[in-house]
């Protein structure tokens, strides 16, 4: 099989009256992979290749791009987003782990932070959730970026020379693209107007000099970082384009479950630099987070009857902790207690992995180990448990209200958002930030729509802890 081969099945599906190509390769759990700017599910296709023996691996066409179609729409972010949605929920695709690259990216997470029963785990890679100004641009690319954003020169020079696939697509990769891949790139616009969809995305970017629905939409995302409850890999490449040092240890101070991982020499179209890498690394990081979300019949327990008691709170905390790791309930529980009570509960397959939790929510904490048998005091007393609720005071007014929802019931996204006079979709980012499994009882709401939802911890380990209590027809 060659490097420039597509070896895949084309499906479609219609939005609006619009075709979106897509392949849908593999069976397994589900990757959605979202491809930017000039590209297609082309990019991903050396990717794609391995992991489908294990995953079922689903790639979308962006609207104007690849081979979905091209109408006369206007191309902008959230356009994209909409027909993005509308293929997502058409699928029915649940359970997902996207896979994010360039424009894909803010997509996804939009995706993510907006519908966070659908999307368990996230990878990506040289792209932004997040807005930015020209100072993180080098000096050198910076009159590139400013000329594509011109409404005078962009058509000029993306839409009748096409300049972003000759250009920059080819000189933001280190290796010699072959003719071949070049001609599978250059495909899809074989003129000016089917160019369109590429010069629109440049002037969408979240830079600082160019407020609008784009701008606004990306620093939401921005913003909902640290309140995302999905685990993610982040793939980061030397020299990179987009995701230099600084931005990735932004992320990771943001981020509250994020491993990132080095993932070779490239510049930005990286999985022409890296694709068996990319692979490697994310089968290797699937095949951990999915196993350790895997029900142990076995070691399971019902959850506490009673709910614990809040006797703190706080926006943060850098004091000391004492903590412990024990393997004897839920295949390995992780806690930690301040001279106030406990701020985190957490599932952990060992003692490291725990410890390293702990010091990720908590990086200035003093960590002082203890034995494990207070976990097993803990959970024998529940009710007599006094917690110490860390987080922003809307987050500790979601987890107040997780306290009163007894064991055996649930409640939906929606119904909290009434109690507390807010929105079901901040309700949701605030019930995946919770660090207190079990004695906060997130795993009890559900979304209106039917099913378990999502769950920082799992869907499978929600299930194994909902049907304890006696909920079983999820």
């Amino acid at each position: 099989m060659g490097f420039a081969d597509y070896p895949f099945t084309s499906r479609y599906h219609s939005v609006d009256g619009h075709r979106l190509h897509y392949i849908d390769e593999g069976q397994g759990p589900t990757l959605l992979f979202l491809h930017g700017n000039p590209t297609s599910s082309y990019l991903w296709r050396n990717v794609i290749k391995p992991l489908r023996r294990h995953y079922r691996c689903v790639a979308l066409d962006l609207i104007g791009f690849g081979r979905s179609d091209k109408p006369d729409i206007d191309y902008r972010f959230l356009t994209h987003y909409h027909y993005l949605r509308a293929f997502v929920e058409a699928l029915d695709l649940t359970d997902l782990t996207l896979v994010l690259h360039d424009w894909g990216g803010p997509l996804g997470f939009r995706l993510a932070q907006r519908e966070p029963e659908r999307v368990a785990r996230l990878c990506f890679m040289e792209t932004f959730p997040f807005t930015f100004d020209w100072e993180e641009f080098p000096l050198a690319a910076r009159p590139l970026v400013f000329a594509f954003r011109d409404k005078r020169l962009a058509p000029w020079l993306l839409q009748r020379h096409n300049l972003f696939v000759d250009v920059v697509l080819r000189f933001s990769v280190l290796r010699p693209l072959p003719r071949s891949v070049m001609a599978a790139y250059r495909a899809p616009f074989p003129d000016a107007r089917s160019r369109r969809p590429i010069r629109v995305f440049p002037s969408e970017l979240p830079l600082n000099d160019r407020p609008g629905e784009a701008h606004d939409a990306i620093a939401e995302i921005e913003a909902g970082l640290e309140s995302m409850p999905q685990p993610m890999l982040l793939l980061h490449f030397h020299p990179g384009a987009v995701l230099g040092r600084t931005r990735v240890a932004w992320l990771a101070q943001r981020i509250a479950d994020l491993e990132v991982v080095d993932g070779g020499r490239a510049l930005h179209y990286v999985q022409e630099d890296q694709p068996e890498r990319i692979a490697a690394a994310l089968g290797d990081w699937l095949a951990r987070r999915i196993d350790a979300t895997a029900p142990r019949p076995a070691l399971a327990k019902a959850a506490p009857a009673a709910s614990a008691r809040v006797v703190a709170e706080d926006g943060r905390f850098a004091g000391a902790l004492r903590w412990c790791w024990s393997p004897d309930h839920h295949g390995g529980l992780v806690a930690a207690w301040s001279d106030a009570g406990l701020v985190q509960l957490c599932f952990a397959a060992d003692a490291e992995d725990g410890r390293a939790q702990i010091e990720k929510r908590f990086p200035r904490a003093v960590l002082e180990s203890i034995d494990k048998d207070a976990i097993d005091a803990l959970l024998a007393d529940p009710a007599g448990a006094p917690l110490h609720l860390v987080g922003t005071p809307f987050q500790r007014a979601v987890w107040r209200a997780l306290l009163t929802i007894p064991a055996g019931e649930t409640r939906q996204y929606g119904e909290l958002a009434r109690q507390l006079d807010s929105q079901a979709r901040a309700v949701g980012n605030a019930v995946g930030a919770n660090r207190i499994a079990l004695l906060v009882p997130c795993h009890r709401v559900v979304p209106r729509a039917g099913g378990p939802g999502g769950y920082h911890w799992g869907v499978a380990r929600k299930k194994t802890l909902l049907a304890a209590e006696g909920i079983k027809d999820l």
